[in-house]
């Protein structure tokens, strides 16, 4: 899914529920299944000094590994942890109790839900083919190709063994905006777009750097007392002076 193809699949989810369970898929990229062990306690503030992110304790499967499971820590956004909260709030959900109902149908029907929302609101029937698993390739998708995330770190959020076969199975590098951005960064596109090309990015970091050097400079002088001080000059008139001065 492009950004805007998620936004409006998250917008037409008729229940807060299922509005949750896509963010989870999308970006914290967490499997149906997994969705439904989610509970308020399972995501924590990091411990590790300095460090303000919280993150999602999860036993997922191993991608090519029958009954067998690992943890991982996906990453948290403050804003999902924040309606995660005000959800548990407002449904009296204890914090060691599941936010979601543990039925894969119950999922399922709100996905189904939400695409028939979508097709109907857009005109476009590719929402009716939808599916959870495209939360979690929006997620890699978005993360290596639109933000520049190293694959090898996606592939430990996202619980995949080997990046190679996510980077196969998962990544979708011809989405459009994807295309565009890319062909935008190399100069080569006939049009205005909002996106630099790689050669425009180094000459606005050389100008940021320049200015900061420049600020620096000034700083710098002030604090040493370095700024010449300017003092007007005064003349002195000979009709002032005596004559005792001149002998």
């Amino acid at each position: 899914m492009e950004p805007h193809e998620y936004e409006t699949m998250v917008e037409c989810a008729s229940r807060d529920r299922a509005e949750i369970a896509f963010r989870l898929g999308g970006e914290c990229s967490l499997r149906k299944k997994e969705v439904l062990e989610v509970t308020l306690n399972k995501i924590q503030k990091s411990r590790s000094p300095g460090v303000e992110i919280s993150f999602m304790r999860v036993w997922g499967k191993e991608t090519r590994k029958e009954n067998s499971k690992k943890p991982r820590k996906p990453w948290v956004p403050n804003s999902l942890l924040e309606e995660v909260k005000r959800y548990r709030k407002r449904k009296n959900i204890r914090p060691s109790s599941p936010l979601y109902p543990k039925s894969k149908g119950t999922l399922q029907n709100d996905i189904v839900d939400a695409r028939e929302r979508a097709a109907d609101k857009t005109g476009d029937d590719d929402f009716l083919e939808v599916t959870f698993h495209d939360f979690r390739r929006y997620f890699a998708t978005n993360l290596f190709y639109r933000e520049g995330v190293n694959i090898e770190f996606i592939a430990a959020l996202g619980g995949w063994e080997d990046p190679d076969y996510m980077k196969e199975e998962y990544l979708d590098p011809y989405f459009d905006d994807v295309i565009e951005r890319h062909l935008a960064q190399k100069g080569v596109l006939d049009i205005d777009t909002g996106h630099q090309s790689d050669f425009e990015k180094i000459l606005g970091k050389m100008n940021e750097l320049g200015n900061r050097i420049d600020t620096l400079e000034r700083t710098f002088a002030t604090e040493t007392g370095e700024v010449e001080s300017e003092e007007p000059e005064t003349e002195e008139s000979d009709e002032n002076h005596s004559l005792g001065e001149f002998r």
